[in-house]
């Protein structure tokens, strides 16, 4: 554990200043106690002073603010603040549940601030701490379990922010076996932290553990479809959550053109558009494939929509290839354009 770690464990809560809370952070923090309240596993010694302080806080002294005590913490005032403003949604920390665990492993700190989980994509942000290099662009090595998914796909990534400390966002689509729940569990067991081809990485053990509930989505059922080259694009729904926009999509390949090209995709581009002339940047959720590649149901996702738009332009992308990840070919379809209600 690190010298800056453990002096704010023994951090005076007498010294902080008092602060008024507004009404949003009073209602993240009481969602956030609640939260804890209900669940059952056993407490984690690592991170027990660090809940003692935040719980304390909270029930004896309304006019301490978690801002205040966040800016006492080893790592960053506020870990969202050193992100660029594209990689994260607009509306990410008015949403987010607050989940502030920290644990500690052969000599690096790891807190998790907050995370997110709107039904179809989670993403949780977090801070690293350490005296060992680590390498300008570390990488997190070890998978995100999310219960109860039957399958699971994501990123993450890792920036420097000064010699000991890092700030990482980690991105995860799970797959769930019909309706997305309304609420998950997320366990996150990272082996490792570096670069390993540099040969910088540190093992350790930690061991993260909470639950998300789904963020309020309402559901566009859609009815169009384009065909193409022996390929039908069928738009499913648009899932509209406060914070994201999820078009969810089948397409369906002819057997003629997978004997051909057995592995066959369509993503809907780098780019949506809506009418008033904003571009989006989407976020592909990838999918699931059935009949050997004849049937597929797929996902992608817009952050931050502008409110007043009344529709989205698409332009689709049919990829062929013949496997182990050789692209040979692809062709654009026709731009697919769908009302917003």
């Amino acid at each position: 554990m690190s010298q800056d770690f453990k002096d704010w464990l023994d951090l005076d809560t007498n010294e902080i200043e008092p602060k008024p809370l507004t009404t949003e952070q009073k209602t993240k923090i009481k969602k956030h106690v609640l939260s804890k309240s209900k669940r059952k596993k056993r407490f984690n010694v690592r991170y027990f002073a660090a809940a003692v302080l935040l719980g304390l806080s909270v029930a004896t002294a309304s006019f301490i603010t978690f801002p205040a005590i966040a800016n006492q913490l080893p790592f960053v005032q506020s870990i969202l603040t050193y992100f660029e403003e594209d990689v994260l949604p607009k509306t990410y920390e008015e949403f987010a549940t607050i989940v502030n665990q920290v644990q500690s492993s052969n000599g690096l700190d790891v807190m998790i601030e907050n995370a997110v989980y709107d039904g179809t994509n989670i993403i949780l942000t977090y801070a690293i701490q350490t005296e060992a290099e680590l390498g300008d662009r570390p990488r997190a090595e070890g998978f995100i379990n999310v219960e109860p998914a039957s399958g699971i796909g994501g990123t993450g990534s890792i920036e420097r922010i000064n010699d000991t400390t890092y700030v990482g966002i980690e991105k995860v689509t799970p797959h769930f076996n019909g309706e997305s729940p309304e609420e998950v569990l997320v366990q996150w067991e990272p082996a490792a932290f570096g670069d390993f081809q540099m040969n910088t990485e540190i093992k350790g053990d930690w061991n993260f553990e909470f639950t998300l509930n789904q963020l309020p989505t309402n559901i566009q059922l859609l009815d169009q479809y384009t065909s193409q080259d022996g390929l039908t694009l069928v738009m499913k729904s648009l899932e509209h959550s406060e914070m994201a926009t999820v078009l969810r999509y089948n397409f369906y390949v002819e057997k003629s053109i997978l004997q051909n090209w057995p592995f066959v995709s369509i993503e809907m581009g780098g780019e949506a558009k809506d009418n008033l002339g904003n571009v989006y940047q989407l976020n592909g959720n990838g999918g699931v494939s059935y009949n050997e590649g004849a049937s597929n149901e797929w996902r992608t996702t817009i952050y931050s929509i502008d409110p007043n738009a009344t529709s989205l332009t698409f332009t689709p992308k049919i990829y062929y290839s013949k496997g182990s990840g050789e692209l040979v070919e692809v062709k654009m379809m026709k731009p697919v354009t769908i009302q917003i209600e």
